[in-house]
């Protein structure tokens, strides 16, 4: 998988997946009830869904997001950054940077093999259960 630096302002589409940097300040465990709070309030959402968090280093937090739709609102990272500093408990969280996660085509021919093989796999087991 490939990291590709975005702007805030760039439409996404669904099935795109990025991962959101936030600045931050305070200590820890104010960070980590406001995550968890962000997380419930936003887990109902019908636009998209936060797959996950880190806290890579101090004052530093990183959503992973997945677009679910973009109909009828156009959907920008800005739109999502925006919401996800809305649910938290205190504005702390400042927008820092946007990457879209890519599939290099060397990942995707080693998953389209690897399906291939189970696939095939799948194919002898019932040869050798017909057989019996």
């Amino acid at each position: 998988m490939e990291k590709i630096e975005i702007d805030k302002n760039k439409q996404l589409n669904p099935g795109d997946i990025i991962e959101m940097h936030f600045k931050t300040t305070g200590m820890v465990w104010i960070t980590a009830t406001q995550i968890a709070l962000i997380e419930w309030r936003l887990e109902n959402r019908k636009d998209f869904y936060i797959i996950g968090h880190s806290l890579p280093a101090n004052n530093r937090v990183i959503f992973m997001i997945k677009v679910l739709k973009t109909n009828p609102a156009l959907l920008t990272a800005a739109v999502i950054g925006g919401l996800i500093i809305g649910a938290g408990v205190v504005a702390w969280l400042t927008l820092d940077k946007v990457y879209q996660i890519m599939e290099s085509p060397a990942g995707k021919a080693v998953v389209g093999g690897t399906a291939l093989s189970f696939a095939a796999l799948a194919v002898i087991a019932i040869l050798i259960l017909v057989r019996k």
